[in-house]
């Protein structure tokens, strides 16, 4: 009995895939080999493409994977993530934004089902996100002159008293958290007739993750699925961005807070001033991080 419950589950259980991708076909061949490797395949792919070079033949690489592709111009993430969204059916059970530069593990669909399966009946707010784990992000390390400032929280996943989102950090045991990553995670696809992504953060896209799984966090539960793993090669900010990351940092954060209301206005300006003040101290002592010009930003 309990084989067949399993495989009628894993027949009516739907994986789609959106991809949002802008200029990087090699970073996009990655993801998409390690998707073909899963010992659980998906079930429906979309690739939503911003880039000024067009990747459309980078997909005729991988003809098993099917994929369904979009081109949008001018480029925007949470734009292309909510074209993303218009493109879903009523057969789509859970859906999944991956960035461009993430490598799955190669069982990280099939934990993810089991994970959901195991969890889906419990008591409380209904499952509907869950964040996949990153290997190659590790424990990050709890300082106290952050929790100071209101910048992070034990265990993290959860917010600050200054809206802050304090780190997510790569657990292996379950974890709920009342925000995740919006390239690494997969979303029950009932939340889509409730929420979309906010287009106010066009352009760079910082924050806009925060505060979609933000406002889902209220309503419905939202959790870390530790053996549902992958790894993100993180592409490190170029140095005539960082001036202008440093303002989205505080302007997102600051758009963010100001939407919902939830956080007390003393609480985010000592942080922010404190964001501001620990990367103009650590960029002056190590000039070569390029801290300060983000501080300068901030």
């Amino acid at each position: 009995i309990r084989q067949n419950i399993r495989l009628r589950s894993w027949i009516l259980s739907k994986i789609t895939l959106i991809i949002c991708t802008k200029d990087r076909p090699q970073d996009l061949r990655n993801l998409l080999g390690s998707i073909l490797n899963q010992t659980r395949m998906p079930d429906r792919m979309i690739v939503i493409d911003g880039s000024d070079d067009p990747i459309a033949h980078v997909l005729k690489e991988f003809p098993a994977l099917n994929c369904e592709y979009q081109l949008v111009r001018p480029p925007s993430l949470p734009k292309q993530r909510n074209i993303g969204i218009k493109m879903l059916g009523v057969e789509d059970s859970w859906v999944g934004f991956l960035d461009d530069d993430l490598v799955l593990v190669v069982d990280a669909l099939e934990e993810l089902e089991r994970f959901v399966e195991r969890e889906a009946g419990l008591a409380g707010k209904e499952l509907v996100g869950v964040g996949l784990a990153i290997n190659n992000e590790g424990l990050m390390a709890f300082h106290w002159w952050r929790f100071f400032l209101l910048l992070d929280k034990r265990p993290g996943g959860v917010f600050t008293p200054s809206g802050c989102p304090a780190a997510i950090r790569s657990v292996h045991h379950d974890l709920d958290v009342e925000w995740l990553y919006g390239g690494a995670t997969f979303w029950k696809s009932i939340v889509y007739r409730e929420f979309g992504f906010d287009e106010w953060f066009d352009g760079t896209g910082y924050y806009e993750d925060v505060d979609f799984s933000y406002r889902v966090s209220r309503k419905y539960r939202l959790a870390l699925s530790p053996k549902s793993r992958c790894f993100h090669y993180h592409h490190p900010v170029r140095k005539e961005k960082l001036f202008p990351l440093g303002v989205w940092q505080i302007t997102g954060w600051w758009y963010f807070v100001s939407k919902t209301k939830d956080f007390s206005s003393l609480f985010v300006l000592w942080s922010m001033l404190g964001l501001a003040a620990n990367n103009v101290v650590l960029g002056l002592l190590s000039p070569s991080t390029g801290r300060l010009k983000r501080g300068l930003g901030n």
